[in-house]
């Protein structure tokens, strides 16, 4: 009872701490500035990271520890034969039997094995530390290019997730075997350990060489056609390429940016729409690696909306400036109409973009989803193409009682790499792709992402440049 007492403590005093913390939570972002919650959501994102990854170094470090060990006892090349007078135990050493030159040479080459192990254990354990740090590059490595301290800490956190993973399976994968053959998990046996540290390495080298190779290629430009209801006939084909997830940062810099620039230009769009998570980092950090967007080429216009990593800079307001001067037009919970002009029986579609939901949960000031205001003064009978960052928003749009035609999204990223390509197909109501949604023949496109997040790597996913052409819809 003492025992269960004692534990029924330790979780009331777990949860009244639990309880504690939101309450100071809650206290903070209500009354600090919006770049003081910025750093404290960032700070909380940083520390339940850090809290999963405590425990995947722990079963890493464990998993891998008695293959990084020396096999001889620190003394046991020293010793001889023993010997026994009257009843007592006596231990000769090698030197006493005049064989020491030999044994001294043999003793030399166990140290220097007991010295390279030592020097594994230091591998491993300067690996996991690159692991827990890679966060910490979007606040002390952000510049114009890719930081290689950056680049070799993300690269890490990549492979480490695959190490992980790969651990996971095959110990649950013996498991089951165990209770089919009902006998002991190999992953308990001797040689089921090293089997599985011999899979989890095989698999980790092979999955973020190709992950590398994958994130390095440039973006595919992926050709959708769109059917939208009532599009005027001076807009059938119109063209428009939407890029998504670009993410400057640690690890995506100006090169890549320029690259992506090159190949929207080629597809000469009518409309260049970003969708969200252009930047992990404020405007002071990132203007240089930004500069490419200028050279964005369009016929109507380039627009941008924000996504939730905008909202974690703290300094949206500032990119909003900064992309203005780049020719790039935020749409603010507001609409513009395409094209502009018209003439005679020329019709035109109503262009919407909502702020990132993330900006209700963040308390930024004047931002927040809102797509009563971002449809305001869309006529009727115009179709209406929205800008919304996440899945999620695009299904809030679509079952409010606003005409939404077609819906651009982003945020996904189809997953980017092996297993998180489970959680975003579960946690989205859209992932990838083209959706058709309701009675009413609207869509939804979620694009793959341009570029990736942090981890230079694309598992089971691709980048991708989504040229979309809109035909009017058979009645």
């Amino acid at each position: 009872m003492a025992l269960t007492f004692a534990t029924s403590q330790k979780i009331f005093a777990a949860l009244c701490g639990l309880v504690l913390l939101a309450t100071v939570h809650v206290i903070m972002v209500k009354t600090v500035s919006h770049q003081t919650k910025a750093v404290i959501l960032r700070g909380e994102f940083v520390l339940g990271m850090e809290t999963i990854l405590v425990f995947m170094s722990l079963m890493i470090w464990r998993t891998f520890l008695p293959f990084l060990k020396p096999f001889s006892k620190p003394n046991s090349s020293v010793m001889g034969p023993t010997s026994k007078t009257n009843g007592c135990t006596y231990v000769e050493t090698f030197q006493d039997l005049n064989f020491g030159h030999n044994f001294q040479a043999q003793n030399r080459k166990i140290n220097h094995v007991k010295e390279r192990f030592s020097f594994l254990q230091l591998i491993l354990l300067s690996y996991l530390i690159l692991c827990h740090m890679s966060y910490l590059t979007n606040i002390f490595f952000i510049s114009k290019e890719p930081h290689w301290f950056a680049m070799l800490a993300y690269i890490c956190l990549g492979s480490y997730i695959q190490l992980s993973t790969s651990i996971v399976i095959v110990r649950i994968l013996s498991f089951f075997v165990s209770l089919i053959s009902h006998s002991v998990p190999p992953t308990r046996k001797g040689s089921g350990k090293k089997l599985t540290v011999i899979i989890a390495v095989i698999y980790t080298l092979i999955a973020t060489l190709f992950g590398i190779y994958t994130a390095s290629q440039p973006p595919a430009v992926r050709q959708v056609r769109i059917p939208v209801k009532d599009l005027p006939n001076n807009l059938e084909g119109l063209s428009i390429v939407q890029i998504s997830d670009i993410h400057l940062g640690p690890t995506v810099g100006f090169t890549k940016l320029n690259m992506i620039v090159d190949i929207v230009n080629k597809e000469n769009p009518d409309l260049v729409l970003l969708t969200g998570d252009l930047v992990d980092g404020r405007v002071e950090s990132l203007r240089r690696a930004a500069e490419p967007l200028s050279r964005v080429v369009s016929k109507y216009g380039n627009f941008f909306v924000t996504g939730n990593h905008e909202y974690y800079t703290g300094d949206v307001d500032n990119w909003f400036n900064y992309l203005k001067s780049l020719g790039f037009t935020p749409l603010h919970n507001s609409n513009v109409k395409i094209p502009v002009k018209v003439s005679g029986d020329e019709g035109q579609l109503c262009l919407a973009g909502t702020d990132d939901i993330q900006a209700d949960t963040v308390g930024y000031i004047g931002h927040g989803f809102d797509i009563a205001s971002a449809v305001k003064g869309c006529a009727k009978d115009q179709p209406i193409v929205l800008m919304a960052h996440q899945p999620k928003a695009a299904k809030m749009a679509l079952d409010s009682n606003y005409r939404v035609d077609l819906v651009l999204s982003g945020h996904t990223h189809g997953g980017q790499i092996f297993p998180m390509i489970v959680g975003a197909y579960l946690l989205n109501p859209f992932y990838l792709g083209l959706y058709k949604y309701g009675q009413d023949g609207s869509h939804v496109y979620v694009c793959e992402g341009t570029q990736y997040w942090g981890i230079p790597m694309r598992i089971g996913t691709s980048t991708e440049i989504t040229h979309i052409t809109l035909a009017k819809a058979s009645l």
